[in-house]
């Protein structure tokens, strides 16, 4: 009975309706499925992401976003005295602004993740400002700020020179364990190079 009921109500609905009730669940289900997944490489370590991938538009996340929200929103747009273009356009808005808001909070959100750090080969020559102290000839750690692909990023860092202090611009020239960063302060912002090339790690 509960089936024919379904069955019914679907044959009520027109053609639009139909695809965009597919759209959506179809869309809402992958994408659950897709950040579940990604939340568990996230907590087995995995969280540095590759340096080959898809554009940042068609991102499978992206588009995943792009499609649930559109999908919702012609929905709830094709049950109102709305032609279907007027729904259509304003779905695909919709989606656009869903999947802009949703990658806006990735951004802000990735680096606080447990175990995400970018990859040692990203971080290699980039460059940052010190947030606090370090201690002069490998002696303690201090912390660094760098923005790695429009991300913001606090790492732990050490120096083989002087005490570097916090405002100082630094280069990146290694990485310890996977997760310390050796910097040495940048030449062309009128800070001594106080470490030699072989102090590399």
């Amino acid at each position: 009975m509960h089936f024919s009921l379904f069955g019914d109500w679907w044959e009520a609905q027109n053609w639009a309706q139909q695809v965009f009730w597919l759209t959506a669940i179809v869309s809402s289900v992958l994408l659950a499925i897709f950040s579940a997944l990604s939340m568990y490489e996230l907590s087995q370590g995995g969280g540095a992401e590759p340096d080959r991938r898809p554009s940042r538009f068609f991102h499978p996340r992206s588009l995943l976003t792009f499609f649930t929200a559109s999908g919702w929103l012609a929905v709830l747009l094709s049950y109102q005295n709305i032609s279907l273009p007027i729904a259509l356009l304003c779905s695909i808005a919709g989606g656009l602004l869903a999947s802009a808001f949703a990658k806006a909070l990735v951004r802000f959100f990735l680096p606080l993740a447990p175990g995400h750090n970018p990859a040692a080969e990203q971080l290699i020559e980039s460059t940052g400002k010190v947030m606090e102290p370090i201690p002069p000839h490998r002696n303690g750690f201090g912390k660094v700020h760098i923005n790695l692909r429009d991300t913001p990023y606090e790492l732990e860092a050490i120096t083989g020179g002087g005490e570097l202090k916090p405002g100082v611009p630094v280069r990146i020239i290694g990485v310890i364990d996977g997760r310390v960063l050796l910097v040495e302060p940048l030449e062309d912002e009128g800070y001594p190079h106080e470490n030699q090339k072989g102090s590399r790690v």
